[in-house]
C-alpha cells in the first residue's frame, strides 16, 4: 500500500506545468460509448476496447482477455444544424492481454469537422473553405502488479490539419493506475488515478505552439450484484486540467443492468471554464456476454445539442 501512495503522489506532480492555449482537444474525448453516457466518466470505468483511450491501467485487471471495437458519433451536431456538412467523429480500438497479467493495447481516433475558413502556417485566413481533421494513433501497455493493483502507460501521436498548408503533430503520454478493492462476493469499487495529454505542443507554424488538454483525475466506481440477474454500477470522476483551457472537471454516472444483456445508463458532466455541462443517457444490449451495442445521447444545450454516439465492441 505504501508503494501505491508513492506513485500516486508521484503522478500528481505533473501538474506543475505551465497552462497555454488548448489545441486537439479531439484527444480529451471520452471514446468509449459506454462510459459516455454515465456522464462520461473515464477513470475508473470497467476495462473495454477503448481502454488505451480512458485508463489503460484497467484491462490488466479484467477478466476478459481480449476487446475490440468501434465508434462513431455526428459529434458537436449543434454547430452544424445550419450547415450542409456535419462533424465526423470515429475511432477504434482494441486490448489483448496475455500471461494473466500484461496487456497491449492499441487504437485510432479521426474527428472531420464541418467546413470552415482555413488558415495558413501562421494562423491568417486564407479565403478558402477548409475541412479540419485531427487523427490520434495510440498504443499503450498495462501490467498487473499484484492481484488487484495495476499501472500502464499510453502514448499518443496527434496530427491536425487546419488548412491546405497547415498541419502539425504532438506525442502525448497517459500514466494510469487502477486498484479494485473486493467489498464480498457481489460487490466491489475500483479506483483510479490518471494523468492524460502529458507531451510536446502543437504548432501549425513557426510558432511556440499550443498545448495539448492535459489532466489529472481521480475516479471511483462502484458495482453491486443484488441478484444473478441484476446489477448496478454507480460512479464518479473529478479532476484538473493544468494545461489548455484549464480548471476543475467532474462527472457522475450511474447505470443498471439486467440478466448480463440490457442496460440503461445516465450521468451529468460538468467543465464549467470550457462551458461544456451536460446531462447524458444512454442503452445497452449485450448478447451471450459477449457482442455489446451502446448507444449513448448528450442532453446539452449549443455545441452538444442533439449530439449522439453509437459503439459496437466484441469480448472474449
Amino acid at each position: 500500500m505504501k508503494k501505491i501512495i508513492l506513485m500516486a503522489a508521484a503522478l500528481f506532480c505533473v501538474m506543475g506545468a505551465v497552462k497555454a492555449q488548448e489545441a486537439a482537444s479531439m484527444v480529451d474525448i471520452n471514446a468509449d460509448t459506454r462510459s459516455a453516457a454515465m456522464g462520461d466518466l473515464s477513470t475508473a470505468a470497467e476495462a473495454s476496447a477503448f481502454s488505451v483511450f480512458s485508463n489503460v491501467a484497467a484491462a490488466p485487471l479484467s477478466e476478459k482477455s481480449v476487446q475490440v471495437g468501434a465508434f462513431f458519433s455526428p459529434w458537436a451536431s449543434g454547430l452544424t444544424k445550419d450547415l450542409e456538412s456535419k462533424n465526423m467523429l470515429l475511432g477504434a480500438g482494441a486490448y489483448f492481454t496475455f500471461a494473466e497479467r500484461h496487456s497491449v493495447q492499441l487504437g485510432f481516433r479521426f474527428l472531420k469537422s464541418a467546413g470552415s475558413e482555413g488558415y495558413d502556417p501562421q494562423g491568417n485566413p486564407t479565403g478558402d473553405t477548409f475541412n479540419p481533421k485531427d487523427m490520434t494513433i495510440d498504443l499503450g501497455y498495462g501490467i498487473k502488479i499484484i492481484d488487484n493493483f495495476s499501472v500502464g502507460v499510453a502514448g499518443h501521436y496527434v496530427s491536425s490539419k487546419i488548412g491546405e498548408d497547415a498541419s502539425g503533430s504532438a506525442i502525448a503520454f497517459d500514466v494510469a493506475m487502477m486498484y479494485r478493492l473486493g467489498l464480498g462476493e457481489k460487490a466491489n469499487l475500483d479506483l483510479g488515478l490518471k494523468a492524460a495529454n502529458i507531451g510536446s505542443k502543437l504548432a501549425y507554424g513557426e510558432g511556440e505552439g499550443a498545448a495539448l488538454p492535459g489532466k489529472v483525475t481521480l475516479g471511483a466506481m462502484f458495482g453491486v450484484k443484488p441478484s444473478d440477474a441484476h446489477s448496478i454500477k454507480v460512479g464518479v470522476d473529478a479532476g484538473y486540467k493544468f494545461m489548455g483551457i484549464g480548471g476543475f472537471v467532474a462527472g457522475v454516472g450511474a447505470e443498471y443492468m439486467a440478466f448480463n444483456t440490457v442496460a440503461a445508463r445516465v450521468g451529468y458532466h460538468l467543465d464549467g471554464k470550457a462551458k461544456m455541462n451536460y446531462a447524458t443517457v444512454g442503452l445497452g444490449v449485450r448478447v451471450i456476454d459477449m457482442i455489446e451495442a451502446d448507444f449513448a445521447y448528450y442532453l446539452a444545450n449549443d455545441q452538444l445539442k442533439n449530439t449522439f454516439r453509437v459503439g459496437l465492441s466484441v469480448r472474449f
